[in-house]
């Protein structure tokens, strides 16, 4: 119970400095509103309001790996399901696969 208690607390703030990150890299194209991450699962789930939609958009990657090389940490990122067929397809296509340096600050939480 305490390991579970211990991995959520971890996983909240890896989560949150996640949604930062992508808030600050991905501005010109919406907003992050929520961010939750389950390590247990390797899963990643964001809701964000992009520009030009009405409702918002939910984007999940079903499966990540995250790499160790020395001291950096690095993800790389399987599958993704979204509430947007389009979407879906096109984070495939330019993320599925790719391996993607992880920021110092979620290095840390790991």
């Amino acid at each position: 119970m305490l390991k579970n208690m211990a991995r959520g607390l971890k996983d909240g703030a890896i989560a949150i400095a996640l949604k930062a990150y992508v808030n600050d890299r991905l501005s010109a194209y919406g907003e992050v509103t929520d961010c939750t991450l389950n390590s247990g699962e390797s899963r990643i789930t964001l809701k964000a309001m992009l520009k030009g939609e009405r409702d918002a958009v939910t984007a999940t990657v079903e499966r990540y790996e995250i790499q160790a090389e020395g001291p950096d940490r690095y993800v790389v990122l399987h599958k993704f399901s979204t509430s947007r067929t389009w979407l879906t397809l096109l984070l495939g296509n330019m993320f599925g696969g790719k391996r993607y340096k992880l920021p110092s600050a979620v290095s840390k939480l790991l």
